[in-house]
């Protein structure tokens, strides 16, 4: 049997426990690791799971990201490749064992990835007696590693590197190699093509998107006006909870191209839904202080001046209101008899959102359908069927925030 040519230290991040439940991994890191306990290389990438994200709130993990990223369809080649020859090496094995077989599995790809087949640093520490607990965290901290920012599969995957180099110098007896593990590194896998797929990551902490007027392209002047009904509504349903996520501004990006719009018309045409707003504002001849704060918010959202507002509301103060679409002031308004749907891990428990908008007259559903009013969701972004359904739909998808605060404004 071939020796192998050192470790490969794996982590995982899920969008849940269970892959009976239909869990994915939604990113995983590899971190190559010597003979002697050096780290030599490490990679990492997000993974598009095709579902909700599950435990945002744990992995921290963007649904604006993970829907940019590769499928694991197009990872298998590259993991097979910084797998093969290794020793594969995790802490909790067990689990990151069972997230990898259900994925090859649906790619119809065998796996010898069974529970002794690879080293699993929590049972060794236990064998070297670290003194520690079971987690990653207790096992580094009992033998003096640095801290982390823990719960990244990338900061998991080298704790548990360095870990596994700790256990080679100190208690090389607890994480030897055995045949099993041995027969794993020397898999014959079938061939993959490889792919060349660039890893995603995560969005770093403070970095602000671009704006989506940012990725349209300049066009030259036309005659004529262009349809815009369209892109209005559109802008209707991503302004209805005062923000505008990733999927709604990818979305108005690809509607103004699929209607020929250049930046300058985009940019006319939001000053014109703004002007809309600031009408229905003096519809009863008072602006409020709320209805002006709502005007900056949307002035700011579609990246106009917000100095403009206010020279909008004194253009608009005595204009004559002609008929046309009513934009809603104040963003999301829930009325009773409205159907609702909740998707994701929501910071509140959804037991208790549902029975306080059932005791306002809101239907909370499990599906979405064209009549559903809007979709709450954890992460606006979000993968989940229902959020996939609710865009077939042209089902509002809105925020838990927004939700929340829609039913506030009914029950109060």
């Amino acid at each position: 049997m071939k020796a192998a040519h050192g470790y490969a230290v794996i982590d995982t991040e899920t969008t849940g426990i269970l892959t009976g439940w239909h869990h994915r991994i939604a990113e995983i890191a590899i971190v190559h690791v010597d003979p002697h306990g050096t780290i030599t290389d490490e990679w990492v990438t997000l993974v598009n799971p095709e579902r909700d994200l599950g435990p945002q709130a744990i992995h921290g993990i963007r649904a604006a990201d993970a829907r940019r990223a590769p499928r694991f369809e197009h990872l298998a080649s590259e993991l097979v490749e910084r797998l093969s020859g290794r020793v594969v090496v995790a802490h909790n094995w067990t689990f990151d064992a069972m997230h990898l077989r259900a994925e090859f599995s649906r790619l119809g790809i065998d796996t010898p990835f069974e529970p002794d087949a690879g080293l699993c640093t929590m049972r060794a520490a236990g064998r070297a007696r670290l003194g520690s607990g079971r987690s990653l965290v207790d096992c580094c901290a009992a033998a003096g590693l640095p801290e982390r920012a823990w719960h990244t599969a990338l900061a998991d995957a080298q704790g548990a590197g360095e870990l596994l180099g700790f256990l080679l110098r100190h208690a090389p007896d607890a994480v030897r190699v055995t045949d099993a593990q041995l027969n794993a590194a020397n898999w014959t896998w079938p061939h993959l093509e490889r792919r060349h797929t660039p890893a995603a990551h995560r969005t770093a902490i403070g970095h602000v998107e671009p704006h989506f007027l940012a990725k349209l392209v300049e066009r030259m002047p036309r005659d004529g006006e262009p349809a815009v009904d369209a892109y209005y509504a559109m802008l209707d349903d991503a302004l209805l909870d005062r923000q505008i996520s990733a999927t709604e501004g990818d979305a108005l990006v690809e509607i103004a191209h699929d209607l020929g719009l250049h930046k300058n018309e985009v940019v006319a045409l939001h000053l014109s839904y703004l002007r809309d707003l600031a009408r229905e504002a003096w519809a009863d001849q008072v602006v409020t202080d709320e209805e002006r704060n709502d005007l900056l918010t949307v002035a700011i959202l579609l990246a106009l001046d917000p100095a403009i507002v206010e020279t909008i509301l004194d253009e608009e103060r005595d204009a004559v209101r002609e008929p046309g679409p009513e934009r809603q002031i104040g963003g999301l308004v829930l009325r009773p008899g409205d159907k609702v749907v909740l998707t994701g891990a929501m910071r509140r428990e959804r037991a208790d959102i549902a029975a306080e908008a059932a005791a306002a007259g809101i239907r909370v559903t499990g599906s979405v359908s064209k009549q559903t009013r809007v979709l709450a969701a954890a992460d606006p972004d979000s993968m989940s069927g229902k959020a996939k359904r609710a865009r077939e739909c042209g089902v509002p998808v809105v925020s838990e925030h927004a939700f929340l605060q829609a039913l506030a404004r009914l029950v109060g």
